[in-house]
């Protein structure tokens, strides 16, 4: 006795839902409906504002879903002072770039227009604040402009310079870091031996303590040395060793 085929229902829902998807995923990728008609920048400074224009040139008239916004941020952040680029878009017509650039703490010195960005990031700058503590860093400093490679703390120097420049607004700011990492701060002809960056906010409120109660404890003849906060000592400068 044969059996009775099982009958097959056909339900067209889930074809059709299919059929649905893959229509909207056409429309968002070749339909000239979803095309940027308008495509903007936020965030980018007066210098920047003609590359970045000419970036944004490649949006238009191409449909939101694609537009390569990877290849897009990947071209906006080959200016070293770009540290973050983000392009989001729908599919309403508008493009936003979204681009933020490094803040410059301090300028290496022999190195023109090589700064410290606020993160201990070296890099090359467009425009330099004139205001900027130096850096000085021995043998001229790492070989290339984004390594942390050597005997430094770029973070910690940083964060000194950003000290520097909002407690000792108008003075001339010299920070040193010799071959073994020693870093001295120097405000204007005074100078203070920091030894490493180890306890620097200790070390630098100590040194706040002692300038409030002896202005002139910087003066040109002596260095504070500050690398054993709980014990500073005062030492006559030797001649020659003030770069």
């Amino acid at each position: 006795m044969r059996k009775k085929r099982k009958k097959t229902t056909f339900r067209p829902a889930p074809i059709l839902w299919g059929l649905l998807v893959v229509n909207c995923y056409a429309g968002l990728n070749y339909s000239k409906m979803t095309s940027i008609t308008k495509a903007r920048a936020a965030g980018v400074p007066l210098y920047d504002r003609d590359r970045i224009e000419d970036i944004l040139m490649q949006v238009p008239n191409i449909p939101c879903a694609r537009i390569d916004s990877k290849k897009i941020e990947s071209e906006v952040m080959l200016l070293p002072e770009v540290d973050q680029a983000e392009l989001t878009r729908n599919v309403f017509g508008n493009a936003l770039l979204k681009v933020r650039y490094r803040t410059p703490v301090a300028r290496l010195v022999g190195r023109d227009h090589v700064v410290l960005s606020v993160d201990g990031i070296l890099y090359r700058a467009s425009q330099v604040p004139t205001d900027l503590p130096w850096i000085h860093l021995s043998s001229g400093g790492p070989p290339t402009l984004v390594a942390m490679a050597g005997n430094w703390q770029p973070a910690s120097l940083a964060a000194l310079a950003v000290y520097s420049r909002q407690n000792y607004p108008g003075r001339t700011i010299r920070i040193e870091v010799n071959e073994r990492g020693v870093v001295c701060l120097n405000i204007d002809s005074g100078r203070v031996i920091l030894g490493s960056c180890d306890d620097l906010d200790l070390k630098l409120k100590t040194l706040e303590a002692r300038l409030q109660k002896n202005p002139q404890e910087l003066a040109s003849e002596q260095e504070l040395n500050l690398t054993l906060p709980s014990a500073p000592t005062v030492v006559p400068i030797k001649p020659g060793k003030k770069q």
